[in-house]
């Protein structure tokens, strides 16, 4: 058996064992090769049937796994709730901007009222002016 045979050998019972499922981790041309002990270019280059075949048959089987389905289903809900939070998000921030303005036009009139009364002096504290006890009923 030459070495191009051994090579090609050693890709196929990778593939074979890692598309079963006899070898954890993900089903790459990277982890493939690895497994193999071989370099890339040997399967890229020197045997590119078996990673077309092994590409093939991966994504066949990612289709179809149970846990794969699940991630997509989970997937799916968690880019829901994001599109959901950030309609909010930018609902809430609408409101504060609306709030924010209308803040400061009430903050900036009291401010005008305060200037304009205190230029006349008919602004009195409240504080200062002395509390007149009434008798109840007496009105």
């Amino acid at each position: 058996m030459t070495t191009a045979d051994e090579t090609r050998a050693a890709l196929q019972r990778a593939a074979e064992d890692l598309l079963e499922g006899r070898l954890p981790g993900p089903l790459t041309g990277v982890r493939l090769v690895e497994v193999a002990g071989v370099k890339r270019h040997r399967l890229t280059h020197d045997n590119p049937d078996i990673n077309t075949e092994f590409q093939r048959r991966a994504r066949e089987l990612n289709r179809t796994k149970p846990e794969v389905d699940r991630l997509r289903g989970e997937l799916e809900a968690e880019s829901a709730r994001r599109r959901r939070v950030t309609a909010e998000r930018d609902e809430l921030r609408g409101r504060l901007d609306a709030y924010a303005t209308a803040l400061m036009l009430v903050t900036d009139e009291r401010d005008r009222l305060l200037r304009t009364l205190g230029q006349r002096g008919k602004v009195v504290d409240i504080r200062s002016i002395p509390v007149i006890d009434t008798p109840v009923g007496n009105a």
